[in-house]
């Protein structure tokens, strides 16, 4: 088991714009595919989002579509735009079996070339059993952790976030289905407190459990990821 810093995913909404796909050229995009197994949901959740440089979006044209397929279904994914970000998403109903690889097929306009197979295989299910949600633990304590999930030769990261406390995690090893938060793992926060107001001494905590895998982009794309992942969440309460 290995402590780590947790790095967010800050997306900067102000800023961000989308431009039409018919100026650019797929060798221009950076791509990003997500799937994602809810702990237990029956279905995977996939989403995709084009790019060019870090905050303009990609917003595809006439003739133009993401697919994804896996496990025997096939989706077409469906426009989002909110606040200048957009994104496709779609879900494959009954896709939950490990090793079950997803694709996303990008067809592109006449002149343009397409990207048709970025893959990836959905990893293990993973399923905290404890701690259990809406227990109160002293960040003097040492908080047990137990999981449920078969045979994966894949690491697991343990996270936390909460108003009163610094967001952290842990690395659990391949076959691991233990382990421990150990005493003064969850640190106060260090935000600036806000003039006239006590900051709270205790708060809600986030656990969330996540599996993930690396899979391959399409070589037609300057660069990008894709990715799969499983998460178990569990929101404990802590104290002083």
């Amino acid at each position: 088991m290995k402590r780590i810093g947790v790095v967010g995913m800050v997306v900067v909404l102000a800023g961000c714009s989308t431009v039409d796909s018919k100026d650019i050229r797929t060798s221009g995009i950076t791509a990003n595919y997500v799937v994602t197994l809810p702990e237990t949901a029956e279905a995977a959740q996939v989403s995709a989002s084009y790019r060019v440089g870090t905050l303009t979006f990609v917003e595809l044209g006439d003739g133009e579509s993401v697919r994804s397929s896996g496990g025997g279904r096939t989706v077409e994914l469906e426009r989002h735009h909110t606040a200048g970000v957009t994104d496709y998403t779609g879900q494959l109903d009954g896709v939950v079996q490990a090793g079950t690889e997803v694709t996303f097929d990008l067809t592109r306009g006449k002149g343009d070339d397409s990207a048709p197979r970025s893959t990836v295989k959905l990893p293990e299910r993973v399923r905290l059993t404890a701690p259990l949600a809406g227990t109160t633990y002293s960040r003097r304590a040492a908080i047990p952790v137990r999981i449920a999930t078969g045979p994966s030769d894949r690491p697991s990261i343990l996270a936390w976030t909460g108003d009163c406390i610094q967001p952290d995690s842990l690395e659990l090893e391949p076959g691991h289905t233990s382990a421990t938060i150990p005493p003064g793992s969850l640190r106060p926060s260090l935000a600036t407190p806000t003039p006239g107001v006590k900051p709270p001494t205790s708060c809600p905590v986030n656990l969330t459990l996540t599996r993930r895998t690396e899979g391959t982009l399409d070589k037609a794309f300057k660069n990008g990821h894709i990715t799969a992942e499983t998460q178990s969440a569990r929101r404990i309460t802590s104290t002083p």
